[in-house]
């Protein structure tokens, strides 16, 4: 259910420029016109551009151009996501989020931000995350024994591409958890969790994914706006709605729904990889067989097939599309 403010939002985005009576608001969301007047200036503060005139009611100009808590939730379809928190600019989205999961929040909140001051990517590296992405983490408390979890990784990363896809995005897919667009990485999932007695408590899937092209992203990285014309708050939503499809899927069926689905959009596949360590030691050096069930990537080295459950892959010359 949406909250009143994403309501208000809703209603005068419908109107499609014409006034809407706060009056009918009020009647509509069976609350105080005061109420209304209120929501009203709330969203101004988030940067929604909104007329007001007396006998005619409020009239919505424009939207945020960028991610904000109630413009995401206001677009976002499936109901899954039922908590939206946030603001235009936070030091990590996924540490805003395992708050909200350690205060015993339900599954389906959601964090979203238009900037990262402090964003992390796999490995403990730095993700940078200027304003004109789309960045949000989402809790997700699956039944699930913490050693089943691993695959959700590939499973949120899967059902971000395929909303992607079907919305204009010809996007690929990098074990275990990057987006690609071409051979430039698009964007990202990290997964971090919390377990007890071997059953998981938590998990809070991240996720950052580059929009537009602006001053600090780094040149050779893909935007989205390249072959999709989409605002930073309807790609976080249109993500969002994936990885909740993606999500229920994965907890009915297992990996092996989804399996055939992720190897369709995979760029490793029958190409020639390195596979490192967190220390930077070989774990695997051969060609990419596919993915197994429990998520790990299958290489076919000089000594036999390995099944590689987390590192750095990259690819091998002679891996390089086009050699």
């Amino acid at each position: 259910m949406r909250s009143r403010r994403a309501e208000v939002a809703r209603m005068l985005a419908s109107a499609r420029g014409d006034w809407v009576s706060g009056e009918r608001i009020a009647r509509a969301l069976d609350i105080s016109r005061t109420a209304v007047a209120k929501h009203v200036e709330a969203l101004r503060e988030l940067g929604y551009v909104i007329d007001s005139a007396n006998r005619k009611g409020y009239r919505l100009a424009s939207v945020p151009d960028e991610v904000v808590p109630t413009e995401v939730e206001r677009l976002v379809t499936d109901p899954f996501w039922n908590r939206f928190e946030g603001g235009r600019v936070t030091g990590s989205t996924n540490e805003d989020c395992k708050a909200l999961a350690r205060a015993g929040v339900p599954e389906g909140a959601v964090v979203v931000a238009a900037e990262q001051t402090a964003g992390r990517g796999r490995l403990g590296r730095q993700w940078v995350s200027p304003c004109g992405g789309a960045y949000f983490s989402a809790l997700l408390r699956p039944p699930l024994a913490a050693i089943d979890v691993p695959p959700l990784a590939l499973v949120c990363s899967l059902g971000v591409a395929m909303a992607l896809e079907a919305a204009g995005a010809p996007v690929a897919l990098k074990w275990p958890n990057d987006i690609y667009l071409g051979w430039r990485k698009l964007g990202g999932v990290l997964l971090e969790m919390s377990a007890e007695a071997d059953m998981v408590e938590w998990v809070v899937a991240g996720c950052g994914i580059n929009v537009r092209r602006v001053p600090g992203l780094a040149p050779d990285v893909a935007v989205l706006e390249e072959v999709a014309a989409m605002s930073p708050a309807e790609v976080a939503a249109l993500a969002l709605d994936g990885m909740a499809q993606a999500y229920r899927e994965f907890l009915r069926t297992g990996l092996a729904g989804l399996l055939r689905q992720y190897e369709q959009r995979h760029l490793l596949a029958g190409r020639e990889v390195s596979v490192r360590d967190l220390a930077g030691a070989a774990v695997a050096h051969g060609e990419v067989m596919g993915v197994d069930g429990m998520g790990r990537l299958l290489v076919l080295t000089g000594d036999g097939p390995v099944a590689v459950s987390a590192g750095e892959v990259t690819l091998s010359r002679e891996g390089m599309p086009g050699e």
